[in-house]
Order: structure tokens, then C-alpha cells, then sequence
């Protein structure tokens, strides 16, 4: 059987990186993967532990995906290539946790074209092949968040929350092409994102002192949470779940990938209709003293 052709954006490091190299390294040679991202500059720790496997089920490819072009390009040169597109991974993204109103709009904007617009790209640029072979896989990296925001990650929620529209209103169109939609929603994750601090386009000077305060007990609790280890996935572990996805003849439509973490949330959100449960689980859980 020919390997799957897998594309997955923002493979310099993390879930991207680690996802890369589990289904390039996989024994069986299931996989063709061609790992992107934006700055090939960064692409030095994935030649390095993905050498033996280069130019063979690994191939690393320049994509940005806030660029109509790039992404354009891209897809075209895999087609040329291989004649299909079986996966497609959208993983690249960014985060900012912050005072809501403390985020410039530049900012916001800038996330939303990472992590929306970025998968919105990706898919328009590869369905058409998908459907004129009536058959393909798109899985969409997600977050807990995408289902269950929480404070000081509102416009980060807003992203996600916008991916997990746009999945569940394409999936039972393409259903009927044999194109399969699913959604990865991680909780904490060992990766870079973990400590990126981003500051152009944020400003404090302003902002009261009650936001401040619950800004500071957030990030307590989440500094609590970062200090259990064994609540905290690495990138691998979510790796292998891609994997498990990419392999499953009938993949589910959501996939949460940390049972641990804020179960009683998600499961509150998913189940009542009016909302009124989640809302109150995540501000017990954050903002009550």
C-alpha cells in the first residue's frame, strides 16, 4: 500500500515538530510527510533528528501560512510531487494570555491569521484535490480552550472557538466526498508556547487593579497546574494521538488528548444546552477567591 501523504504546518518545533518525526519514523514506512513552516531557519532540530529520514518520509517545505501564496504554492509543489494530498495537519499557531483589553487589535488580528485564517488557507488550498479524489483526512489543532475558554485567553479562545466552528460546519459536507474532519483539543502541553512570552501589543498601563488581580491568581493556578508533571502531556504524546487519527478507518470527531484536564468543564459545556454550567465550573475555577 502506497504511504499516506501527510502536510502539516508550523513543524519547527512542538506538536508539529514531534508529529513530524513520529510518523516519518514510523517502522512500517505508512507515511510521506512533508513538514512546513514559516522560517526555514528553524528547521534545524527537526534535519537533526529527523536525518536519517530526510528526502525520504521526511521532506521539509517552506509554508507561511498567513500568506494566500506561500500556502498556494506549497500545496501545488506536494500535488506535482506525490499526485495527492491524503492529510493535512493544521498546527501552526500562537498564543497571547492577557488582559482582554490590555491586547491591541493589531495583535488580536495577527493570532487570528495564524490560527484561523492560517487553517482556513490550508484547507481551501487542498480540497479541491481531496474531493476530486473523494477521499481525504483534515484533522484541525484545537485546544480545550476552543471549547471551554477561561480568563486572560479570550482572544486565544476566540481563535480556537472559530476552528472548532468552521470543522463542525465542513464536516457533514465532506462527509459525503469520503473527506473526514477532526478536531485535536489539547490541555497543557510541554512546548515552546508554554513559555513564549509575547509583549509588542500588550499594554498594562491602563488597566485596573480588580483585572490585575484575577490576571495574577490565573496565572498562580496555572503555574499550580505546570508544577504536576504528570498532568502535563508532551508534544510526543499528542503526537501519537495524530497518529492513532491518521491510522483509525473511522476517526471520532473530537479528540481531547488530556482526560485530566478540566474534564467536568468540557463535559459541562458539551452537555447543557443553555451554557449556564460551564460558566460557572471556570469561574469557581479562576476568578472566585
Amino acid at each position: 500500500m502506497a504511504p499516506k501523504v501527510v502536510v502539516i504546518s508550523g513543524s519547527s518545533s512542538g506538536i508539529g515538530l514531534a508529529s513530524a518525526l513520529i510518523l516519518a519514523k514510523d517502522a512500517q514506512k505508512r507515511f510521506r510527510v512533508y513538514a512546513t513552516m514559516r522560517n526555514l531557519e528553524k528547521k534545524g532540530q527537526l534535519e537533526e533528528e529527523g536525518k536519517k529520514f530526510l528526502g525520504d518520509t521526511l521532506l521539509i517545505k517552506q509554508m507561511d501560512v498567513c500568506s494566500d501564496d506561500s500556502v498556494e504554492k506549497t500545496v501545488r509543489e506536494v500535488i506535482h510531487e506525490e499526485g495527492r494530498i491524503d492529510v493535512i495537519f493544521n498546527n501552526a499557531g500562537m498564543s497571547v494570555f492577557s488582559i482582554f483589553e490590555c491586547v491591541s487589535m493589531e495583535l488580536m488580528k495577527k493570532m487570528f491569521e495564524v490560527n484561523y485564517f492560517g487553517t482556513v488557507r490550508l484547507i481551501k488550498a487542498v480540497i479541491p484535490f481531496m474531493k476530486a479524489k473523494e477521499s481525504g483526512l483534515i484533522i484541525n489543532n484545537s485546544s480545550h480552550a476552543g471549547v471551554a475558554g477561561f480568563p486572560s485567553a479570550e482572544t486565544y479562545s476566540s481563535t480556537k472557538f472559530a476552528v472548532e466552528g468552521l470543522t463542525e460546519s465542513l464536516a457533514p459536507t465532506l462527509r459525503q466526498f469520503n473527506i473526514r474532519c477532526v478536531l485535536i483539543e489539547p490541555g497543557p502541553v510541554d512546548t515552546p508556547m508554554k513559555t513564549a512570552v509575547i509583549s509588542e501589543g500588550v499594554d498594562y498601563s491602563t488597566v485596573d487593579q480588580k483585572s490585575l488581580l484575577i490576571k495574577e491568581r490565573v496565572s498562580s493556578r496555572w503555574a499550580k497546574y505546570w508544577a504536576q508533571p504528570e498532568k502535563v502531556l508532551s508534544a510526543e504524546q499528542v503526537a501519537e494521538v495524530v497518529k492513532e487519527v491518521i491510522l483509525s478507518e473511522n476517526p471520532n470527531f473530537r479528540y481531547q488528548t488530556n482526560k485530566q484536564y478540566c474534564p467536568d468543564e468540557i463535559a459541562a459545556k458539551l452537555a447543557d444546552i443553555h451554557g449556564n454550567k460551564s460558566v460557572d465550573i471556570i469561574t469557581k475555577r479562576f476568578c472566585d477567591e
